[in-house]
């Protein structure tokens, strides 16, 4: 029941969405990128990945639609309970990197995203894939900071990855706070320009960064 109550909202989003299709591409991913940058529920995650499909589907070789369909579907994949169908979520998300990749190899976001969809592999089954992901993770995030070492997302993604290895590891909050706090100040200095340059992650950060002060 619970699932058919998920679909049934992702339907009904996408209904309200083919009525403003005459939008430009910019419009579209700004009014659903709201809804990813703010979610807290699976519905509205699952929703705005869903919307943001259409549009790279619409927009397919376009690097910012690209981007944002396999941004969205890693997100969901951090929300969704059932390691098999995050697997899935994080297949078709690779779909759209790849595509990512092809038009803007070189750029710092496509590192960064590449380290995201790593990250949320490693989150499905850090036990047996911390060797392979993590190497891939820690070379996107290299280099993405060889490019551009103020962009905020480096250290937030580091920063996440630590909060979540283990203490003995390395990990835990006390350890993940340096790189949350550089992040929260990097973030302070980036501007939030139009929504085809990618700019994710500061409320994410927040949100992690108290949880690490809360001890």
């Amino acid at each position: 029941m619970r699932n058919s109550v998920k679909w049934i909202v992702v339907c009904l989003s996408l209904i309200s969405f083919s009525k403003v299709n005459s939008q430009t591409l910019e419009e579209e991913l700004s009014a659903v990128y709201q809804q990813v940058d703010t979610a807290k529920t699976m519905n509205t995650y699952m929703s705005a990945a869903a919307q943001f499909e259409l549009i790279a589907n619409m927009y397919s070789d376009q690097y910012a639609a690209n981007y944002y369909a396999a941004y969205s579907k890693a997100m969901v994949s951090y929300v969704e309970k059932d390691s098999k169908r995050r697997d899935l979520l994080l297949d078709a998300a690779d779909m759209f990197y790849a595509k990512v990749k092809q038009i803007e190899p070189s750029n710092q976001e496509t590192y960064i995203l590449g380290a995201l969809l790593a990250n949320a592999r490693l989150s499905v089954d850090g036990g047996s894939r911390w060797k392979v992901q993590g190497e891939i993770f820690e070379a996107n995030l290299a280099s993405a900071r060889a490019i551009n070492p103020s962009n905020p997302r480096i250290n937030h993604l580091k920063g996440v990855a630590v909060f979540h290895t283990p203490k003995m590891f390395g990990g835990g909050k006390k350890n993940a706070l340096e790189y949350l706090q550089k992040a929260e100040e990097q973030f302070a200095q980036e501007k939030e320009t139009a929504v085809v340059k990618p700019h994710w992650g500061k409320n994410r950060n927040a949100f992690f960064l108290n949880q690490c002060k809360e001890d």
